[in-house]
């Protein structure tokens, strides 16, 4: 493989595992509260990723980092927290994972503006109407009631909220990703995210223990998703643009939406349903532009 054909594979890998993060979440988030599920999920997602720390083949060092890096690996915790938290609870209070799944292809208008602000990356007209559609599509997927008359709802809100952040985290990543490896930046995330969650099971007096059930899903969930996607998303940075890997993960909610049928029995509306193909044709458009102008 060629080091393109290296990072959409490793893209590709983050899109299918990230997919079964919203359905293994949804099935845990149904019985046990966020801070619980946080505190869980991220403590084996730091099991994991410190066992791959200390694999020969890691890749794990801290060797070369500088006090710039260690500022950098608290400013990528701090904006994981906010659009960690911010998508879970999205998860949580939505009838169906497959529209925050859908919702979550905002992130890439966020980035493709990040991208051509601090990366100098470039986009042609065909681009901006893919963008347009995009974000047209995130519409109609977050109406609240299914018709024009209805509101956004909550779900949408913790979503745009979300998304701004993680595009935030996806460039800063980006541009620090030969000095801070994939592994270091998915056990950064870990630990912050897992200290966040602790904090607030002491604040709320909750318990530890969590319905077996909930466990299972959040084991499984936890290792595709903290761990897996993670590690999967970052390498992908080493080789393609935050933009094109980006555009690839986009087609998360394509897997979702067959998913959630399968273990919930869920679909969206009709609306919603026509508001994701909007974005998935949006998002073909993107990738149309960027073949054109690459």
């Amino acid at each position: 493989m060629n080091p393109v054909q290296r990072g959409y594979l490793y893209a590709l890998l983050a899109t299918i595992c990230g997919s079964l993060v919203y359905l293994f979440s949804k099935a845990a988030l149904l019985e046990v509260s966020l801070a619980q599920f946080g505190f869980w999920w991220f403590a084996l997602a730091l099991v994991w990723n410190s066992a791959m720390a200390v694999h020969p083949k890691g890749g794990f060092s801290t060797k070369g980092l500088g006090r710039a890096d260690y500022k950098t690996l608290i400013l990528m915790g701090l904006v994981e927290i906010v659009a960690t938290t911010s998508l879970y609870a999205a998860i949580a209070i939505a009838d169906n994972p497959t529209v925050p799944s859908f919702l979550r292809n905002l992130e890439y208008l966020f980035i493709s503006v990040l991208g051509m602000i601090l990366l100098s990356e470039k986009y042609s007209r065909l681009s901006g109407i893919g963008a347009l559609l995009v974000l047209t599509g995130a519409f109609f997927v977050g109406l609240k009631t299914g018709n024009l008359k209805g509101l956004l709802s909550t779900t949408s809100a913790l979503m745009l909220l979300s998304t701004s952040f993680y595009a935030i985290r996806t460039i800063l990543a980006k541009k620090h990703i030969k000095e801070i490896g994939p592994v270091m930046l998915a056990i950064n995330r870990a630990i912050f995210l897992l200290l966040f969650a602790s904090l607030f099971l002491v604040l709320n007096n909750e318990p530890i223990l969590i319905p077996g059930q909930a466990f299972l899903n959040i084991l499984a969930g936890s290792f595709v998703g903290p761990f897996l996607t993670s590690v999967f998303q970052y390498s992908a940075l080493r080789y393609i643009e935050a933009s094109r890997a980006a555009i690839v993960q986009s087609t998360t909610g394509m897997f979702v939406l067959g998913g959630s049928l399968l273990m919930f029995g869920l679909l969206p509306t009709d609306l919603q349903m026509a508001g994701g193909a909007v974005t998935v044709f949006g998002v073909a458009l993107m990738m149309r532009a960027r073949k054109i102008s690459g």
